[in-house]
Parts: C-alpha cells; sequence; structure tokens
C-alpha cells in the first residue's frame, strides 16, 4: 500500500430527517412551514460532514487520485480539500426519478441517496427493445413496452449514493437516464448501476434519447450513461472538473447494433481532476471517450486517474480511447473485449500492473506524446490469450499472436504534475484478475455509511425547495409535466411534523409510484414515527 500523501479530516453526523408537508392553498403558511422545516431538519438531522474513510476486508476505498488533488491554486479547477460533492449539505432520499432530478439539478449541495431501481415511469411503445423505435400508435395494441427516456443535468456540489436493495441484493439501477455534467465541478457518484438498454428513439433521425415533456416527445441527447463536459457556451471558455465516479456498473448489451448507444461514461472539453475507480463496465460496443475530436485539447485538460476498473466483453473500443491529456491507468483488467485502451492525438498515459486477457488489442497508439510502461517486477502489464501486443511482449499462456504494437514512449508520472498525490493501492498484476471481480462495480462494498449513519426517509419539504431552487434545469413529474413545486396539487395537507409522520409515499391506483399526487384518485401513505402506516384517497380535480 502506498501512504497517502495528504489526508482530509471529516466528520459523520447522524440524519433522521422529519418530513413536513404544508398546505398548499396559502402561501403564507407555506412560507413559514418551509422555514420551519428547514430549522427543525438542520436541527435534529444535521448537516451531512461527508466522510470519505470506507474500507472493507482491510481495504482503503475513500478517494485517491487526481480527483483528491485540489488543483492549483488561482485556477478555475482549484477546490480546496479536492472532491467533496455535497459535503455540507443535507442528505436526502430520492424515491422516484422526480425526486433524484430536481435534488441532482439544485443550487443546494445535497448528499442523495437511492435504494432502489429508478426509471421515469412513463410507459412507451417500440418496435423492438433491440431497435427501439418509436410507434406512431402509442395506444399499446403493438409493439413492445419500455419507458420513455429523460435527462438530468447535474449542478456542482452533489454526492449519489446507491444502497443495496435487500429484496434484490443488487444496488439501484438508472435505466434510460442520462447524467451530465455541463460545466460544472465537484460531483461524485458511487455504488450504482446505469443502462439505456432500450431506451426509444425517434423513427427517423439520430438516436437520441427520447422523453416525455408536457404531452410531447421530445429529443434530450446523446444516449450516454454519463457525460461529462464544458461547452456550455464555448468550449474554449468553459470548465468544468473535480469529479469522482466509483464502484459504478455501466452495460447495454446488443453490442452487434453499435450504432444504437453511445458512450457508457464520456468526458470531452476542459475539463479537469478526476479519478474512476472500482468500475465495471460490460456488454457494450464504445465504451469510454476522453475527447470529443483532434480539436478537443487544452493544455492541462483531462488529468484522470483510472484504475481497477474491470472491461468485459466490450465488442468494440474505447477503454477508453484518450484524445490529449494524462492519463494514470493502473490494476484495470479486460477480458474478452476488441480494442482497448488507445492513446491518441497529443495523449500521455502511465500504465501500471493491468491485465489484458482474451482480447484483440489491449493496447493501441496513434499519439505523438507517449506511453510509460512501469516494467519493475511483479507490476509490468500481464497478456493471455490476446492478439495484438506491446512489442517485446508475448502471452503468459503462449497463445499464437497477430503483430506487435510500438507506441511512442514518455516518463510522465503523476507525481509529477503533482507531488502530493494519493495512490492507496497498486496491486501486483497476477492479483488484478481476482481483486477486480471482487470489488469491481456496484454492490460490492457497502459505502453509504461513509455517508451517514441513518439512512434517510422521504422529504416533501426538501423536495419541494430543491424544485423551486434549481440550478441548471427544472424538475419533471410522473406524467412528464414541468413542476413548480411539491405542493402544488390542490390537495390540502397538514404539517405532518406535528403529528409525526416520517414518511409520506404516492401511488396511483395501479400501485405505480408518484413524486407527487396527480389529477384523479391518488392513493397517500403515511408512516408515523413509531411504525404505523395510514392509507387513504385522495382526489385531485
Amino acid at each position: 500500500m502506498r501512504t497517502a500523501l495528504f489526508s482530509q479530516n471529516k466528520n459523520k453526523t447522524k440524519t433522521n430527517p422529519t418530513m413536513k408537508q404544508i398546505n398548499s392553498t396559502v402561501s403564507a403558511q407555506f412560507k413559514s412551514v418551509c422555514r420551519k422545516t428547514l430549522l427543525a431538519s438542520a436541527l435534529l438531522c444535521g448537516f451531512s460532514m461527508m466522510a470519505n474513510a470506507q474500507t472493507q476486508d482491510g481495504r482503503d476505498f475513500s478517494i485517491d487520485g487526481f480527483a483528491a488533488y485540489e488543483g492549483v491554486a488561482g485556477s478555475n479547477w482549484y477546490r480546496a480539500g479536492g472532491t467533496t460533492g455535497g459535503e455540507g449539505g443535507k442528505v436526502v432520499k430520492a424515491d422516484n426519478f422526480s425526486q433524484l432530478q430536481a435534488y441532482l439539478q439544485a443550487t443546494d449541495p445535497y448528499v442523495i441517496i437511492v435504494d432502489h431501481d429508478i426509471t421515469t415511469g412513463i410507459k412507451c411503445y417500440v418496435d423492438d427493445i433491440n431497435t427501439g423505435k418509436l410507434l406512431d400508435d402509442q395506444s399499446g395494441k403493438s409493439g413492445v413496452e419500455t419507458t420513455y427516456g429523460e435527462r438530468i443535468m447535474v449542478a456542482p456540489n452533489k454526492t449519489l449514493i446507491g444502497v443495496v436493495d435487500p429484496a434484490t441484493g443488487k444496488a439501484p439501477l438508472f435505466s434510460h437516464i442520462t447524467f451530465v455534467m455541463q460545466s460544472v465541478d465537484n460531483i461524485i457518484i458511487r455504488n450504482c448501476r446505469f443502462t439505456m438498454k432500450g431506451v426509444p428513439v425517434l423513427r427517423t433521425g439520430e438516436n437520441k434519447i427520447v422523453a416525455w415533456r408536457n404531452g410531447a416527445q421530445v429529443e434530450v441527447g446523446d444516449p450516454d450513461c454519463i457525460g461529462i463536459q464544458a461547452d456550455k457556451v464555448s468550449a474554449k471558455t468553459n470548465w468544468g472538473g473535480h469529479i469522482w465516479v466509483d464502484h459504478c456498473e455501466f452495460f447495454n448489451g446488443d453490442a452487434a447494433n453499435k450504432d444504437r448507444y453511445d458512450g457508457l461514461l464520456d468526458c470531452k472539453n476542459n475539463v479537469q481532476w478526476m479519478t474512476f475507480s472500482y468500475n465495471y463496465f460490460h456488454d457494450h460496443d464504445k465504451s469510454c471517450l476522453f475527447g470529443k475530436g483532434n480539436s478537443d485539447i487544452y493544455d492541462g485538460c483531462r488529468t484522470i486517474s483510472f484504475h481497477h476498473n474491470f472491461f468485459y466483453n466490450i465488442q468494440g473500443s474505447r477503454l477508453p480511447q484518450q484524445r490529449g491529456g494524462h492519463m494514470h491507468y493502473y490494476n484495470n483488467y479486460m477480458k474478452g473485449c476488441q480494442d482497448g485502451y488507445r492513446l491518441n492525438d497529443q495523449a500521455t498515459g502511465y500504465i501500471e500492473a493491468c491485465y489484458f486477457e482474451d482480447t484483440k488489442s489491449p493496447i493501441m497508439s496513434k499519439g505523438e506524446k507517449g506511453l510509460h510502461v512501469n516494467k519493475t517486477d511483479g507490476y509490468d502489464v500481464i497478456f493471455k490469450g490476446c492478439s495484438n501486443l506491446l512489442t517485446g511482449y508475448d502471452n503468459i499462456d503462449g497463445a499464437k499472436i497477430n503483430g506487435h504494437v510500438t507506441l511512442a514512449s514518455s516518463d510522465w508520472v503523476p507525481t509529477q504534475t503533482t507531488s502530493s498525490y494519493i495512490q492507496h493501492y497498486l496491486d501486483k498484476t497476477v492479483d488484478v484478475p481476482a481483486i477486480c471481480e471482487k470489488y469491481s462495480g456496484a454492490g460490492k462494498v457497502e459505502i453509504w455509511k461513509a455517508y451517514t449513519d441513518v439512512l434517510p426517509t422521504a422529504d416533501i419539504a426538501e423536495f419541494d425547495h430543491a424544485i423551486k431552487n434549481y440550478s441548471t434545469a427544472k424538475t419533471y413529474d410522473a406524467e412528464g409535466k414541468e413542476m413548480s413545486g411539491a405542493a402544488t396539487s390542490g390537495i390540502h395537507y397538514v404539517d405532518l411534523a406535528v403529528n409525526n409522520i416520517t414518511e409520506t409515499e404516492y401511488f396511483d391506483l395501479s400501485g405505480k409510484r408518484l413524486s407527487a399526487p396527480g389529477r384523479g384518485v391518488t392513493i397517500v401513505k403515511a408512516t408515523d414515527v413509531q411504525g404505523h402506516v395510514s392509507v387513504k384517497k385522495v382526489v385531485k380535480m
């Protein structure tokens, strides 16, 4: 284990938020209750003081790499303490898509907890899941049922944490939802699963995600699971960075239809100081693109730590494809893939202790700056059953090779960029497959306890606050309608804190969970502090 050169002292506070709901028909009372709710929440729950420390089996899974680096003082990318996400903000629970969207797009910092799968929940019908072409007739008389997609424009200072659902034994899966980080910084996403499999697209035009908004089909962007970029106004002037994506799973399937989906985790433009660690990428074509094109190269852009990631059955390329920038690529495991890590267009890399198995071309380059390989005994790269290898290497199993690839060389190492670089582990190459199979991906490590001692319950007042205080985009409800608040449904509420209600959930008559009461009949389920449940029907005309 390499010793961390600096550490951050962070404290955890117990979070047990008390929900309040309000009478939406009286604005003065509404504002008063909101103020009381915020005060009560602060007193009863405290604000999150995020603790990054996380261990399992004696192994440290706290933040490291370039995401932990503060950056250069005086630059756009400087952040005291490095990447901290929603530290200092409330710990909240997102029970549905609308709550997830509202919290992630809000002005305030948040640590957002999710413990079950989330989709938009808005049904639509396509010709086939593998093609996803929306039918003209959306009555459901023909076609295959799926759900509309959506986009979340992630705002700065957010942490998203998945909790394993005991009913499924899996971390939450976000289906058909693209998470876009446009010219923002300070984001943490951990222990979540992402897929675009079956996302609907229009019958004509490009394969763009189609959402249902305000009664119409709307294209909302490329089908990337996570897209990091900085071109809101101009790629020449915008910037973003300090992003950590850790212990997540990405997949789409249908690798043969390579144009059906876009990237699993892409970043482009002038973004900086990122770590992508312990992730599992599988069953896809084009996985990770770092740099949009030959012109998408800036001084000091895209300095990335990429470690302990597991690529399996990527029948295409980009594991990742790096254009420009600097990348520390170590302890990654690639199995059953086609084209692997590719350095293009002024890209510089440092590779240590990676294991490549049954992969056509694990490492390739057209770049000018080159790759530095750690050849220390025990930490050099290993090839097994691969076709095209680096010059001077053979497969350890004696498998026949097609040829060798010669790359431009480099002497760059991360400590040349910052002497305070943190690298918790450099595992021996022979151990990498077992380590990645055990720890890479979602649901492998219990992470949420690093952020809160008690899982929060849904908080309607805080949800309402997030909707109204949005930073990047507005929120849409379970019917695809733009929301102006969580308590504007016309139903008269009571102050639930007085009656010791800790959680309120809404359902339609089919049992589908809603973000707020809709038109017609809504089932309202309330739970008090003693666990007693009451259910009633309410009607909105």
